[in-house]
């Protein structure tokens, strides 16, 4: 029974009016009735989704190096070249400053092919087979000559000087072989005896080559003036072991 909303009279339930006040009764509303699923039925029920898109992923593309862009082999082998060149440049290096050692101090003579000059204040040793020569020098009355087997002459010379240091001397004595037309090859600073000396190549105006080496200790010029027909004549060895051996007292 349903009672109703305007006059509260009870009425059954289908009845569409209400039968003491007439008031209407809304109808009932229809719905869809579920369909129920039967153990026979073969095929499930399947609710539809909606679809999902997912997002395509790009596949990154390798980045192809260029050709000429150098390996790491070319790299390695490049380095090891380089290497190699600078090691060969060291050991030149060092094999022409042990050649020019070698060339400055000269092989050793034995002392009893070795005559002796000496002067009081200083002395050298020289060859036997040297042979002293009578020549003159006119700028120094007191000079020695000697001649090797080469044909190079050998001169000799100390005197009081002025000057106030080797580089002065020096440098008067480049001036006036310039003048002469003399060219100058070799100007070093050498040690003789413990002490400060110069060595001074110059090739003449006819050809022929002069190698002074001086030392100027206490007011005294002491000078080797050797005259050859080339670089080589005037620095022999046999020449440089008798320059190395001289002794101021």
């Amino acid at each position: 029974m349903k009672k109703c909303p305007e006059c509260g009279n009870p009425s059954y339930d289908g009845a569409p009016v209400c039968g003491n006040c007439g008031y209407k009764f809304p109808k009932p509303k229809v719905g869809g009735k579920k369909r129920e699923r039967s153990i026979f039925d073969s095929e499930p029920i399947v609710e539809k989704r909606p679809k999902v898109e997912i997002p395509k992923v790009e596949k990154k593309q390798k980045v192809k190096k260029p050709s000429n862009e150098p390996s790491v082999m070319d790299i390695i082998k490049e380095k090891k070249l380089i290497i190699g060149i600078i090691l060969l440049i060291t050991l030149i290096v060092i094999c022409g400053i042990v050649l020019t050692s070698s060339n400055k101090t000269g092989t050793p003579i034995q002392s009893s092919d070795l005559a002796e000059y000496n002067a009081g204040d200083f002395s050298f040793k020289y060859p036997n087979n040297w042979e002293k020569v009578n020549l003159t020098d006119t700028d120094h009355e007191t000079a020695i000559f000697f001649k090797n087997d080469n044909n190079t002459i050998i001169e000799h010379y100390n005197i009081s000087s002025s000057a106030t240091s080797l580089k002065d001397i020096n440098q008067q004595r480049i001036s006036n072989a310039i003048s002469n037309g003399d060219a100058v090859e070799l100007v070093e600073t050498v040690t003789l005896d413990g002490r400060n000396g110069s060595n001074i190549i110059m090739e003449n105006a006819d050809g022929n080559y002069t190698r002074y080496v001086s030392m100027f200790t206490d007011g005294k010029l002491y000078v080797f003036k050797v005259t050859g027909d080339s670089i080589n004549s005037i620095t022999s060895d046999s020449i440089n072991n008798v320059i190395n051996s001289a002794d101021i007292a």
